[in-house]
Formats: structure tokens, sequence, C-alpha cells
């Protein structure tokens, strides 16, 4: 039977905890875009049900953007830039960082425990909207607490950041620099958001414990979800596939090839794993299911070791070694071979992949009503396998080149003797932006097949 676990809250209150830690050197080791993930997909069934959780559930996800935006900054900034440059660099980003982030938490955190207030209104539960103490509820006292914590703490995290940053900005004498004594800063900035954090910890440790033991709560919700869930049977469907599509999305995403040093900053092996994690949630025909994940651990299997040797062959020779010694034009073959098994396993896998979308759009994206012209659906139905048999076949073409490309970028970076093809090294971006052309057009269909699985329970 259907039901809406109090497990969910405490995926809720574990988001929250990653709120909880001060962040050095703009490094947060609890980065708040997991806690926002956690809050986000524990609102799931009862954002379902009402409509201030559907909106704190969409503030989250808004969060862990920006949170991601932030982080993804912070790894250019680390890894592209001069060390004068960089420390200012660093400054910036924590700063338009944490001005931002704050603005989006306060708001995500705010609509979380203004949900949860209505939620209670909503089936009578007096003990966490009811008033505690100076006119305030349980629940909103634990926000406008959540709400001055967060900003407190950007506040003190900010502070020696920005002191640095106008010091660096508008003080030239060699003899004031105040970016030496930052360490200092940073510590005796952590401290007070390091108490304040712990008494935020165990004050909503306290609070959604006492949610927990609001049984008749629960047992209301228990009852209106089973409802909803009866009225809409093809909810759990569409939740599926939509998981299913972002992980996919997110994975052909990750396997584009983005170099700084010789070196990929998303390992091939993210994006095989989440494509793999895709597979198995798309409910295949038992032998389609077993190739389309052999192939799918088969590429994340060889990508993961093409990657490696490829980056140490290119990060310790020059194409001019090869013809030098007989260690390194072996080493050479083996970067080549694997890079040659990388595009054929993963041309592999896009053949099994865009076979198995194929086989969902045929079970779930076709609405075929018991009662209805047969010729005419009939043709509704073979337009609609034609129009979307076209859009794979656009996929796997453009499947065909990225893959092709960043196999000739791997062989020619180091091809011996022709200082010609040393250009490539500088002309990865076509790899990169062909990669990305791809995963975006493989997104517009996932999205199209998404439509149609909604519209087919849209009618049923």
């Amino acid at each position: 039977m259907t039901k809406v676990k109090k497990c969910n809250l405490w995926l809720v209150c574990i988001g929250l905890v990653f709120f909880c830690n001060p962040y050095i050197a703009a490094v947060d080791f609890l980065p708040d875009m997991i806690g926002c993930l956690l809050i986000g997909l524990a609102l799931i069934p009862l954002a379902r049900l009402h409509a201030p959780m559907r909106e704190a559930q969409r503030a989250f996800w808004r969060l862990a953007l920006i949170d991601l935006a932030k982080t993804l900054l912070l790894i250019f900034v680390f890894g592209n830039s001069a060390m004068g440059e960089q420390e200012v660099l660093i400054l910036i980003v924590a700063f338009l960082g944490a001005t931002l982030g704050t603005v989006f938490a306060v708001v995500a955190v705010r609509a979380l425990f203004d949900g949860i207030e209505s939620m209670a209104m909503s089936y009578q539960c007096e003990a966490l909207y009811a008033v505690k103490r100076n006119g305030k509820s349980r629940t909103e006292l634990l926000s406008r607490f959540a709400v001055f914590f967060i900003i407190f703490k950007e506040a003190c995290l900010l502070l020696p950041e920005f002191a640095a940053l106008l010091n660096s900005t508008y003080v030239d004498s060699e003899f004031v620099r105040l970016y030496d004594y930052i360490g200092v800063m940073r510590v005796l900035a952590v401290i007070p958001v390091l108490i304040l954090g712990t008494v935020f910890f165990f004050s909503q440790i306290l609070y959604f414990v006492r949610v927990h033991r609001e049984k008749a709560l629960w047992e209301q919700v228990r009852e209106r979800y089973e409802a909803y869930m009866t009225v809409h049977p093809g909810i759990r469907i569409r939740t599926r596939y939509t998981v299913a599509f972002s992980l996919l999305t997110a994975g052909l995403f990750f396997l584009a090839d983005f170099y700084m040093d010789y070196h990929n900053l998303i390992s091939d092996t993210v994006g095989g794993c989440l494509i793999l994690a895709a597979v198995v949630m798309l409910q295949l025909p038992q032998k389609l299911l077993a190739a389309t994940a052999t192939s799918a651990f088969a590429y994340t299997a060889v990508a993961t070791v093409s990657t490696y040797k490829s980056y140490l062959f290119v990060s310790q020779h020059v194409g001019a070694d090869i013809n030098r010694s007989d260690a390194v034009a072996a080493e050479y073959q083996v970067m080549w071979l694997l890079s040659l098994a990388e595009f054929l396993c993963f041309l592999v896998l896009l053949l099994f992949l865009l076979l198995s979308l194929r086989a969902v759009l045929i079970k779930w994206g076709a609405y075929r009503p018991e009662y209805a012209d047969a010729d005419f659906e009939d043709r509704h139905y073979r337009k609609m396998r034609e129009e979307f048999d076209w859009s794979f076949i656009k996929c796997y073409i453009l499947g065909f080149f990225s893959a092709m490309l960043s196999f000739l970028y791997d062989y020619f970076q180091t091809w011996p003797n022709q200082k010609i093809f040393r250009l490539m090294e500088a002309l990865w971006i076509p790899d990169f932006l062909l990669a990305l052309l791809f995963a975006a057009y493989t997104a517009y269909v996932l999205a199209q097949v998404m439509q149609k699985i909604k519209e087919r329970f849209m009618y049923e």
C-alpha cells in the first residue's frame, strides 16, 4: 500500500544539516547543493498534495543550481588562473556566491517552514502552528532562527574575503598585504559560525522529533496520499521516467571532454555510472536490459582506463618521443587501442540506448483507447514511430561524429614527427562543443518522449 513515510521528514532534516557547517576559503566540505537535492527529493510526495510544499521544493531546486554554478566557477578559478590573479578571482567568486546564495537560501528555507505550517493547519495539528512563545509558533520560531543563522553565517564568513578583496584592489603598498593574514581571519570567523551552527543543528533535531511524534498528522497525510495515487495511476510511471531521463541527460553531458592541463575535469566514469543507473530504471524487456546494461558497464570500464592512460601519456611524453623509444611507442599503441575501444564501445552503447528509448516510447508513449477508430489510431501510431525513429537516427549520427572527433583528438594530439598536428592540442574545443550539441539534442528528444508519456496518462 502506497504511503508517505516519515523517513521523508528525516531526509529533510539531514538535508538541513548541510547548511549548518561553515566553509573555509570558499570551499564547503558539506556542499549545500547535496542538502538541497535531499530536501527536494524528500518533498516529492508532499509537493503532490500541497502547493506550498511544491513551491518549497522548487526553491531548493533553484538553490541547488546556484550552488552548483558557484562550485563550477571555483573549480575553474582554482585550475585555470595564475597565482596572482587566483587570489582576487577566488574572493570575487566567494563574494558573488555568498550574496546570491544567501538570497535563494533564505527564500527556500522560509518556503519550507511556511509549507510545514500550512500543512499543519490543513490537518489541524495545533502543536506545529499554535502560539508557543512571543506570539510565534514552533515552526515560525525555527524558521526565523534558520534565516538569521544563514545570514549570520554568510556575513561572518564573507567578512575576511571582502576585506581582503578591498585591500587587494585599493592598496598598492607591498608592505600592506591583508591577504597574508586571511587564514587567521577565516579561523576567527569560523568560530562563532560553528557555535551558532551547532545550536541550529540541535534545534532542528528537536523540532523534527516533535513533528515525527504527530501520528494523527501523518495518518491523515497517508490517507490523502493514497487517495491521490488512486486517482492518478500514471504518476509512478511519469516519476520513474523523469528521474531516468534526468540521469541519462546528466550522464551524456558529463561525457563531454572538458580538458584542463590535459586532464578531463569531469571523468567519463561519472557519466557512464549515471547512464547505467538510468538504464536500470527504464523497465526494459529482459534481453534488451541485459544488452544495454552490459554495454553501459563495458563503456564505463573502458573509458575509465582509456582516460587514465591518455592523461598519463600526454602529460609525460610528446609526439617526437614515439620514434625515439620502443617503450614510449608501446605506450602510445596501448593508448591508441584503448581510445579506439572506447569509441567502439560508445557506438554500441548508443545503439542499445536508442533501441531502449524506442521500446519505452512504444510501451508508454502511445495512447490507444479501447473504443476508437482503429484506422485513425494506427495511422497516428505509425506517424509517431516514424517521427521519433528519424529523431533517434539523428541522435546516432551526432553521437557518431562526436565520438569520432574525440577519438581523433586523442590520436592526433601526439602524432609522431608531424608538427602540424600539434595544433590539435588547442583544438579540443570542437570536440567539446560537438559533445555538448549531441547531449543537448538527445536531451531534447528525451523531453519529447517524456511529453508523449505525459499525454498518455493525461487522458487515462
